[in-house]
């Protein structure tokens, strides 16, 4: 497809501090060549418990904005914005958007349950950049959902530019020094940090599956609509379970 405007259209709902998502998803050539990303934004500045909760004023007046894009799914791209009121709040959020945008609607949390579930993990490493009380509530959500947290750390960031703009080297050190031996898979949580390049070489070096919030999200994505796309180097999850 050489014309734009002949592309397959996915919305994005996203924090308004997110600088990831929309880079990630467009620098994959297996993507771009398909399909346009449209964003539209609700307000966060920095990650607590509180601001968290507060995206959920702008919702709807943002799912109303991206039904005029009349996309053919909407990802809602944050982890701990759709978890923070665990499965009812995640609900909710689906609902909203559907009703609005009339199309399949992924959330990072819902992708991260599903995904993980796809894959057999009863047992994860979860590794965020969140604070104690955030990574709490996240490891409820997982664990009411059927999977068991073993082992679990976070970097204590509140800050967004902070968190935002931690290295890979930051975030692969989490991974490699918080992993345990008996849990399957090893989650990367937050859309707003690297996530979406570092997958395979993860996985080489601890031997078990790593799923990123991104990752998850493009995986729930293509599931939930018509397509043939394959993508072989952004770890086992996309490798193996489309």
């Amino acid at each position: 497809m050489h014309n734009d405007v002949d592309k397959r259209r996915i919305g994005l709902i996203l924090p308004s501090v997110n600088i990831r998502m929309e880079p990630e998803l467009n620098r994959c050539e297996q993507l771009i060549k398909h399909f346009n990303f449209y964003a539209t934004r609700v307000l966060l500045d920095n990650t607590t418990e509180d601001t968290l909760k507060s995206m959920e004023h702008d919702l709807l007046r943002a799912a109303e904005m991206m039904a005029t894009v009349y996309p053919e799914a909407v990802i809602y791209g944050c982890t701990s914005g759709s978890f923070i009121s665990g499965k009812d709040g995640n609900n909710n959020i689906i609902e909203t958007i559907k009703q609005q945008c009339k199309c399949p609607v992924v959330t990072a949390s819902q992708a991260m349950i599903d995904a993980l579930r796809q894959i057999g993990v009863t047992k994860l490493t979860l590794v965020t950049p969140y604070t104690d009380d955030i990574n709490l509530k996240e490891k409820d959500f997982l664990e009411q959902n059927g999977i068991e947290v073993v082992s679990m750390k976070g970097l204590q960031i509140v800050p967004a530019e902070v968190l935002r703009t931690q290295s890979v080297e930051t975030i692969e050190k989490l991974v490699v020094t918080t992993d345990v031996k008996e849990a399957d898979a090893v989650f990367i949580s937050c859309t707003n940090v690297e996530g979406f390049h570092i997958c395979d070489s993860l996985e080489k070096k601890i031997g078990k599956p790593v799923v990123t919030s991104n990752i998850a999200c493009l995986w729930s994505l293509l599931h939930a609509i018509p397509n043939d796309i394959s993508i072989n180097d952004r770890g086992i999850l996309l490798r193996e379970y489309l």
